[in-house]
């Protein structure tokens, strides 16, 4: 069959190329796709047939009258896969034409994926980027075509396939195999550095929308922070000073990134990207020991503070005068402004916690979650202030670093538990979950491994901490949560439920000494998650839940579909749920097996064993539902 599909393709991209009004029959092209390149795969002494077809349907792509190519092109891709950088060169580096298959138009889309796919071989290996580097109108062709073609999906290639240009010959400076020689092409080069600026400078007249200028001013940005990560200085340092000044800038392609670029002032949608753009670059650094010892910065973070752009960004979230934003700007900035400021928190925690923006977001937070009880289940959810809530470090969340405050000095506080809504419950749980186990950031020093685990250990302490704090405040916590997640109905909020149980349940947990004060209480306080669902006042209403059948709707007429599926997902969740108690309970009955949970984990694996979806109790629902 391979044969005959070989012979039926190359016969048909003659009979193409002698007739450009034909027609191409795309179900022998989408066969040959699918047979021939895992034919000559498996069958390496018919190369010298495959190259006569790939030259073949390569001869027919310069033929200018035929106005659609995209099949031979798709096909021709598919038969270079598995190809290396060498074979390619070796099949012709001077018939290909890279530049001229790189231009930019819609017409020329199926080559740009084509040319892409070619220069993606020279991915696998230092010495191969460096050959593709040495090609420099094909390198400034590729960069250009990325920030200025209207197809997302060939953006989206040029993209990742310069990024792993420059992963592979990231240099020896910072640890890479290579030379350096992409990053001297694209950075030192000054016709390829110059298109990142005249492609997304609104101020140069290219022939090109405006709007088309914000695509390529949003890719740069999505772009940057990646290679950042890679290599700080390629981004920040000054390559061609009078490049950058020509375009506004002091600095490198960051500085005219960051603070150039973009419009803020005509733009809203691109203000909201940039900010967007600040988060990114903060996660592209991690947190570094810097001069003060306790203080965990980055380039990154010193960068946007140096260059005002990080108060500036928070302060359009906690909305003061510094943000010089216009009432009606500040709506639409505030989620992003709220995930910069959750972005730092979370990554910087030990900045966050020393600086003094942080008694002024924990205001914000008091002033934006006191709200009435009816407002959480009735109006829309304060979502973006919930997201910084649950990104603050615990310690800052506790009544007073001792712990032995009145709770409501705490926005954790005014979480309401009966009526509420699924973000509520989600931000509870990621407060009480506690912190990932073992975080230690690869690399680091010893003083900086030790620093985390005893920043870890200290979020362990308050997430436990929170917990009795909220519980003490709250007596019919666990009564409203195992209610909600019964209440079917309202899937997201059963769902949330659910999740609250489930990360109680696996919650990493540990207690400083001197341990953290908790409020007096009439119930145990155990070390452990699993073991506080099984002592009260969670036990009472916890273990009854998850043991019992699930909630199912299959007695009513009608009884499958999106109700179904939703009795399904609650099901498979709390499952989910009850398999995670099972194996915290089984880890402390082998640390203390004399402590009597032997019964309670006989049955739960009882329940286990019945699966997701037992039908116990469903056989008089059923047969109503047969007979109606």
């Amino acid at each position: 069959m391979a044969d005959w599909t070989y012979q039926r393709t190359l016969e048909h991209i003659k009979a193409l190329a002698g007739d450009p009004d034909l027609p191409p029959d795309h179900r022998i092209f989408d066969e040959a796709e699918m047979v021939l390149p895992v034919y000559f795969a498996s069958n390496k002494g018919r190369h010298e047939d495959l190259e006569i077809l790939m030259r073949t349907i390569a001869a027919n792509l310069t033929d200018s009258r035929r106005a659609d190519h995209a099949a031979a092109v798709n096909l021709l891709i598919k038969l270079f896969d598995g190809w290396t950088w060498q074979q390619v060169c070796d099949f012709g580096t001077q018939s290909i034409p890279y530049k001229d298959g790189l231009a930019d138009g819609d017409a020329m889309v199926p080559f740009n994926r084509l040319m892409i796919a070619l220069l993606s071989k020279a991915t696998q290996s230092p010495s191969d980027a460096e050959h593709a580097a040495s090609m420099h109108e094909t390198m400034q062709a590729l960069v250009r075509l990325w920030l200025c073609t209207n197809d997302m999906g060939v953006a989206s290639e040029c993209a990742e396939l310069l990024l792993n240009l420059l992963k592979v010959d990231i240099g020896a400076p910072v640890g890479g195999g290579g030379l350096g020689l992409v990053w001297k092409r694209i950075f030192s080069d000054r016709d390829v550095y110059n298109v990142f600026f005249s492609s997304t400078s609104q101020f140069v007249a290219d022939g090109r929308s405006k709007a088309q200028k914000t695509i390529a001013q949003s890719r740069l940005l999505d772009w940057l922070p990646h290679v950042a990560t890679l290599n700080w200085g390629a981004v920040a340092n000054v390559h061609h000073a009078d490049i950058e000044n020509a375009y506004g800038s002091n600095g490198g392609l960051l500085s005219y990134v960051s603070t150039k670029m973009v419009d803020v002032k005509d733009d809203l949608l691109m203000h909201r990207c940039l900010i967007d753009f600040y988060s990114n670059l903060l996660r592209a650094q991690p947190p570094e020991d810097v001069c003060s010892g306790t203080q965990y910065s980055s380039m990154a973070l010193q960068y946007l503070t140096e260059h005002n752009l990080h108060t500036r960004t928070i302060a359009i979230y906690l909305q003061l005068p510094e943000a010089q934003t216009d009432a009606f700007e500040t709506p639409f900035l505030y989620g992003s402004a709220a995930n910069y400021v959750a972005t730092y928190a979370s990554v910087y925690p030990d900045h966050f916690i020393g600086s003094e923006m942080r008694l002024l977001i924990m205001k914000r937070l008091h002033t934006t979650l006191n709200r009435r009880p009816a407002y959480w289940s009735q109006q829309d959810s304060p979502k973006h202030d919930l997201h910084v809530l649950a990104s603050l470090p615990r310690m800052s969340l506790l009544p007073n670093r001792d712990g032995n405050g009145p709770f409501s000095g705490t926005p954790v506080s005014y979480l309401p538990c009966r009526a509420t809504n699924a973000d509520v419950l989600n931000t509870l749980a990621t407060i009480f979950k506690g912190p990932p186990p073992n975080r230690v950031r690869p690399g680091s020093s010893n003083h900086l491994d030790g620093a985390f685990r005893k920043r870890n250990q200290e979020e362990a302490a308050a997430a436990r901490a929170l917990y009795f704090h909220y519980l003490a405040s709250n007596p019919g916590f666990w009564e409203n949560v195992v209610s909600h997640a019964d209440t079917i109905a309202i899937l997201d909020c059963a769902l949330a439920a659910i999740n609250l149980i489930h990360s109680v349940i696996t919650a990493n947990w540990s207690i400083l000494r001197p341990s953290l004060d908790l409020p007096q209480m009439n119930f145990a306080t155990p070390e452990v998650g699993c073991i506080s669902i099984l002592s009260p006042p969670a036990m009472q209403h916890i273990m009854p839940y998850l043991i019992r059948p699930p909630r199912t709707f299959a007695n009513l007429v009608g009884g499958r579909g999106d109700t179904e599926s939703a009795a399904y997902k609650v099901a498979l969740a709390k499952y989910d749920a009850l398999n995670a108690l099972s194996t915290c309970l089984q880890a402390e009955v082998e640390k203390s097996p004399e402590d009597g949970f032997d019964g309670i984990l006989a049955t739960i694996r009882k329940r286990l064993a019945t699966g997701p979806f037992s039908r116990e109790g469903e056989v008089g629902g059923s047969i109503g539902t047969l007979e109606s």
